[in-house]
């Protein structure tokens, strides 16, 4: 996980400019991880968003998107990353069956309450071995953040647990497995698990927490306009000088193996 850092000014600069410096050091650290894995075509991205994400991670694909948000669904029809899109839930939407040669989930499945209907439907779509890539939280992501941390080691255990329950809350978090947790619900819907990769390691996890209270006003301009920034144009201005903050703020943190997220590999078994 040491490779994450320091973050590519590129991605970094791509997603700053209409996102919060904590979820673009998260976004960046996900497209490090993903452009290592080979997607086959058609890809379908579930939980599209903007489609900034998959117009940076796989430019040149073939892809359809998906995504319940109407608002990020016309975003991304202005971004022109995808071949089609839909608007509607994973669970029951109808996709042509056996057709996609992959699929792609970035932090969207941990949303979605009914977790077994998304992956049946997801694997009816795919191709008899396809792969399916899943970037989800681990169960204790927020064990490895900067403020819960520090209040534990003053042995405010209670309330780092607070804060990272109330974290789970703002993010919506329905599921959050370990590994064999998440094995279980893809051999359920057909998938086998073929490789769990532990991603976003301490330093992005410290930076992140970091970032999160300036980031605090483009929380609530999303809620009150859909928009995280207000200004998007002026961004370029400041890019250089908070990439540099966060970069600083990795190197502040220990080293170890914890993990924020999973990058999970599964592979559709054959039909029947």
């Amino acid at each position: 996980m040491d490779r994450e850092w320091p973050l590519d000014a590129d991605d970094f600069s791509a997603y700053y400019a209409f996102a919060p410096a904590a979820l673009a050091i998260r976004e960046c650290v996900r497209l490090r991880a993903v452009r290592e894995l080979d997607l086959p075509e058609p890809l379908l991205d579930v939980g599209c968003g903007d489609g900034l994400f998959a117009r940076l991670a796989y430019p040149d694909k073939q892809a359809w998107g998906i995504d319940i948000n109407p608002t990020e669904v016309q975003r991304a029809q202005r971004t022109a990353s995808y071949r089609t899109l839909i608007c509607g839930s994973i669970v029951n939407v109808h996709l042509p069956e056996g057709f996609f040669g992959s699929a792609i989930a970035n932090c969207s499945l941990e949303h979605v309450p009914d977790l077994h209907g998304a992956l049946v439907n997801i694997r009816r779509a795919l191709k008899p071995g396809a792969r399916f890539v899943l970037i989800v939280p681990t169960p204790d992501w927020t064990y490895q953040l900067a403020l819960p941390e520090a209040l534990r080691s003053v042995g405010l255990v209670g309330l780092s647990r607070a804060y990272g329950d109330a974290l789970d809350r703002v993010f919506a978090h329905v599921h959050l497995y370990d590994e064999a947790g998440w094995r279980d619900h893809l051999a359920r819907a057909g998938f086998n698990l073929v490789e769990t990769r532990p991603i976003a390691g301490r330093p992005t996890s410290w930076a992140f927490d970091f970032m999160l209270y300036p980031s605090l006003l483009g929380y609530v301009m999303r809620k009150l306009t859909g928009r995280w920034i207000a200004m998007p144009a002026l961004r370029p201005l400041t890019v250089d000088v908070a990439r540099a903050l966060v970069n600083a703020l990795g190197r502040l943190a220990p080293g170890g193996d914890a993990a924020a997220e999973y990058l999970l590999v599964a592979q559709a078994g054959p039909d029947g």
